[in-house]
């Protein structure tokens, strides 16, 4: 489920939601959207596994969800969230985090966990002025319109250092008067034009 595919040369690439599993983050690539092959996973040393980013113990239907792959001057990222709720409490934390590689078939880094970066399903922006764009949600920052309404952000986001810096934007509640759980955002750039992509 929830597949992100980037296209790099001949090849379409797709990474999809792995949840409690290990190896985590299938990879498949494709030249024709219709026909696809195994590569890889963007989780495969349980060294990758074991701390901020846990599916030692995970519950069933945790663990990674919704990755974003991106490509960008050689170097592929995936940025995901990891669900994590301990075995004995219904109350868990939602850990986002960026793996790379500079070839699909890996090996991929540990994760860079970005501290401060709330919600679910991130997406990871890089704009033609150089600058790195983080996209999250959360519920909104102030005086939500009904119960579980949320909201998507986007804060610049330093590679260098791996964290979020600058100042927080607010983009979309959503659609739907009620709606809840916009969620999975993508943003695009088509000919000098941004497009925000969700699910609600």
């Amino acid at each position: 489920p929830d597949p992100s595919i980037c296209r790099v040369g001949e090849y379409f690439y797709m990474a999809n939601s792995s949840f409690e599993y290990f190896p985590g983050i299938p990879i498949h690539r494709s030249k024709d959207l219709v026909n696809w092959e195994w590569v890889g996973y963007g989780l495969h040393r349980p060294e990758q596994v074991g701390g901020a980013v846990n599916l030692v113990d995970v519950k069933s239907q945790d663990g990674i969800q919704a990755p974003s792959l991106r490509h960008h001057n050689g170097t592929f990222y995936i940025i995901t969230t990891c669900v994590y709720r301990p075995p004995d409490d219904d109350e868990g934390t939602c850990t986002n985090f960026i793996i790379t590689a500079t070839d699909i078939n890996g090996p991929w880094s540990d994760p860079h966990v970005i501290d401060g970066a709330p919600g679910i399903d991130p997406d990871i922006f890089f704009d033609d002025d150089g600058k790195v764009w983080y996209v999250g949600t959360h519920p909104p920052h102030e005086k939500p319109n009904f119960a579980g309404e949320g909201e998507i952000w986007c804060q610049e986001l330093d590679l260098s250092a791996w964290c979020l810096t600058g100042e927080r934007h607010y983009l979309w509640r959503g659609a739907c008067y009620g709606g809840v759980f916009v969620e999975g955002p993508h943003v695009y750039k088509h000919e000098g034009q941004y497009y925000l992509l969700v699910a609600e």
